[in-house]
């Protein structure tokens, strides 16, 4: 299980040579880059970071998709949208010991037809209930691939926070968001080449789930690794702080890797903390040695207390793989349901 995704950094308008941004908005810089990343979540596998301009499209990502080993599934965010994607991932026209599967969000405006050409109206079918689900066989673009559509309606209060999101997200890109993304925030829409098989209707929803993982690691990068901080003003100090840092988070993650990764409720921020409080001693032991005997410390340190606490009101994806009922989160704050 592969998930793949992008997260980009501001940089000072001195740098828009070295590292061209997005720019044009109010507030946004013409000095970014990006990171791509390729995380092979049951293993821990980390490709990457990568790092592009700022204004780098997600779907020419330098991750190269004959990369992915045969049998993985593919899961990335609808910024990787592109059915041209999906095709060569899917490795039609291959044997199945190629054969490789992908999962995602349906984007909205992008036509479903049947195999006959006659286009699917999704408004005539959506289902009415919180809770129902319905599901069926598609084409999707030029390249008429099969695939798999499983729709389900998510409650209310779930519906209100996707609007909210979408409205922040156009905000933020100077637009507004589209009156069928608003409407269809209410169902959940998922496509996949994944046959019915090897996943059923409620796995579909549990994988989708994994894609937030990716989003926890850059989180877990920016928030405590601090990449985007520095107290200083000047434009390749900056720039060589990003380096180190990312450099650092790198070693983290191995550390992690070595440390907890046998464990499916490992906490990765708890882990993570214990890289930082021993982070001295890695620094001493690699100018005095001893550095076999302090990782080994560290490794042991995680395996003895880096768990999440099972929770019942909202559980962990951990707790999904393992069996728990999928049902969908709802934050404690919901804003006001639009008109």
């Amino acid at each position: 299980m592969v998930v793949e995704d992008s997260s980009a950094i501001a940089l000072p308008e001195q740098l828009a040579q070295v590292w061209r941004g997005c720019g044009g908005s109010p507030g946004t810089s013409s000095a970014g880059l990006k990171l791509f990343v390729r995380w092979e979540v049951l293993h821990g596998k980390l490709d990457g970071p990568c790092i592009t301009d700022g204004r780098h499209s997600d779907k020419r990502s330098p991750l190269a998709v004959e990369e992915l080993p045969a049998g993985s599934l593919a899961i990335a965010d609808l910024g990787f949208w592109d059915v041209a994607r999906f095709s060569q991932i899917a490795c039609r026209g291959q044997g199945r010991e190629h054969r490789r599967y992908f999962l995602s969000r349906w984007q909205p405006g992008t036509k479903l037809r049947r195999r006959n050409g006659a286009e699917i109206v999704l408004r005539g079918i959506l289902p009415h209930h919180v809770g129902e689900r319905i599901e069926f066989g598609a084409v999707l673009g030029e390249q008429r691939l099969p695939v798999r559509v499983c729709i389900e309606r998510v409650p209310r209060e779930v519906g209100d926070q996707r609007r909210q999101d979408l409205r922040e997200r156009a905000q933020d890109h100077g637009r507004t968001p589209s009156e069928e993304g608003l409407y269809l925030a209410d169902w959940t829409i998922v496509i996949t080449n994944l046959p019915r098989r090897l996943v059923r209707f409620d796995d579909v929803l549990i994988l989708l789930r994994m894609r937030w993982q990716i989003e926890r690691l850059f989180r877990l990068w920016k928030e405590h690794g601090h990449l985007e901080d520095s107290r200083s003003k000047k434009p390749w100090r900056i720039l060589t702080e990003i380096y180190g840092k990312l450099v650092a988070m790198v070693i983290q993650q191995w550390l992690l890797h070595e440390g907890c990764w046998h464990d499916p409720h490992r906490s990765l921020f708890k882990a993570a903390q214990v890289v930082r409080r021993e982070a001295n001693r890695i620094m001493v032991a690699l100018y005095k040695g001893g550095l076999e005997e302090v990782l080994h410390d560290i490794v042991s340190y995680m395996r003895s207390g880096c768990q999440m606490e099972t929770r019942r009101q909202r559980p962990t994806t951990s707790q999904f793989l393992l069996g728990e009922p999928h049902r969908w989160p709802v934050r404690k704050k919901i804003a006001a349901r639009s008109p």
